[in-house]
């Protein structure tokens, strides 16, 4: 399947090299929402999150001919979002605002699809996913970026190097100590389990 995924989005790439713009519009709808999440996870703003994403996809579709393959193109997109986010950080004088994205789905009801819960399970799942956010919060920034990154914008570790421009070796580590902390408040385990990360 990832290897159909991969095939799909080199001939897709291919045909946005050859000037196609529905070809990039169909690339930037897939990756639209994971660029807006990374945005939040930095900025923590949601206007402004709104704005970079946009702003990555048009200098990116602009500047499409620098893209050389050397990378994934999810990988050059973040790079492009952290040049955006940077840009936009020196422009703003106004503080932002500390607030994790409340519409993730990993932290949502479940969907009509699924069979019907049972509400007190639902408002404990509810208040662990409260307790997971308040903990992550409150990490030190290297530590929380890295693992709202990876958990909330389900980022790949190289992707995330790319947006926080540090090595992939630094990620790894950075990721470690921020669950092991919050392994040391008996949390990690209730991360694992909301987001789907086994």
């Amino acid at each position: 399947m990832t290897e159909r995924k991969n095939t799909f989005e080199v001939e897709l790439i291919r045909r946005v090299l050859a000037g196609e713009q529905q070809a990039f519009q169909q690339i930037a709808g897939q990756h639209a929402e994971q660029l807006f999440r990374c945005a939040l996870t930095l900025c923590r703003d949601r206007q402004l999150a709104e704005d970079i994403s946009q702003e990555t996809l048009l200098e990116a579709w602009r500047s499409i001919g620098r893209f050389d393959g050397r990378c994934r193109f999810s990988t050059w997109l973040y790079g492009i979002l952290r040049h955006r986010f940077l840009k936009a950080r020196k422009r703003s004088t106004r503080r932002i605002v500390a607030e994790l994205p409340s519409d993730d789905t990993r932290y949502s009801s479940p969907t009509n699809s699924q069979p019907a819960a049972d509400p007190s399970r639902d408002s404990e799942r509810a208040e662990d996913a409260e307790r997971v956010r308040n903990a992550v919060s409150a990490l030190p920034d290297e530590h929380r970026q890295v693992i709202e990154l990876r958990f909330f914008a389900d980022a790949k570790l190289d992707d995330i190097a790319a947006v926080l421009d540090i090595p992939l070796g630094t990620v790894k580590s950075r990721l470690h100590n921020g669950l092991e902390k919050l392994r040391q408040l008996n949390l990690a385990v209730n991360l694992f389990s909301a987001t789907g990360e086994s």
